[in-house]
């Protein structure tokens, strides 16, 4: 990862805070991601991890705070915007329609392929981002049959057709066999050396040390630490 005191944050979280009714979910949360570094959000149910990603990809506006993209201040309102930003997430559970095939999937979201569907073509640049990755998926296969790490590849190569910038994975290897956290891990390295900055939430504290730069913790929707991890 590059020396981050020399560069912009790609995306950074300022004195975020959001009240829900009697519960204060985030009180003045910072945090900032940058280019190529995998930034690791720990902290127990109910910290406030799923309220940031939330205002992170616009499904909550912040009551107080500021969200900023290479130094400039944003205003998110829903994930489609997010998705124009660059910043898409991917969860336990992935989102995949399971009548469609791997290539219908990862261009589910472009709007600009026409209303005529060159197969050839999708299928081709489907195989081109899925070697991004260094993953060899049919990409004619329907959704329906591929196992759940496959599932979440193919969510992130959606991701990547759309240019993300910001990749957030809400506790990715939770539901995973420990060879498929492994093939994931690769992924993950492969998108942080092609510069992407990745938020991984997970509760696993050994595979968090394995595969982060950062550690940030909250606590009772409070940040309360952001440090390099242990070597």
């Amino acid at each position: 990862m590059a020396d981050s005191s020399k560069i912009v944050p790609v995306m950074e979280m300022r004195d975020i805070s959001k009240r829900f009714g009697a519960t204060q979910a985030l009180e003045d949360v910072s945090l900032q991601l940058y280019p190529g570094e995998v930034h690791a959000l720990i902290g127990e149910n109910g910290a406030g991890k799923s309220t940031l990603i939330k205002v992170m990809t616009g499904v909550h506006r912040p009551d107080t705070g500021e969200v900023l993209l290479d130094g400039k201040v944003v205003h998110i309102h829903n994930s489609q915007e997010a998705q124009t930003f660059g910043i898409a997430a991917i969860y336990q559970e992935p989102m995949v329609f399971p009548d469609l095939n791997v290539a219908e999937n990862i261009f589910i979201s472009h709007r600009n392929r026409g209303m005529v569907v060159h197969w050839g073509g999708m299928y081709k640049d489907a195989d081109a981002i899925l070697s991004q990755l260094d993953v060899r998926l049919d990409v004619r296969k329907q959704a329906r049959g591929l196992t759940l790490a496959a599932q979440q590849t193919v969510e992130i190569a959606r991701a990547i057709s759309l240019k993300v910038r910001v990749l957030i994975m809400d506790e990715p290897t939770a539901s995973l066999s420990a060879h498929e956290v492994d093939q994931l891990f690769k992924i993950v390295n492969t998108l942080r050396a092609q510069g992407v900055a990745i938020l991984f939430i997970g509760h696993r504290l050994e595979e968090v040390l394995r595969i982060s730069d950062r550690v940030t913790v909250l606590r009772d929707g409070k940040w309360i630490s952001s440090r390099p991890r242990a070597k």
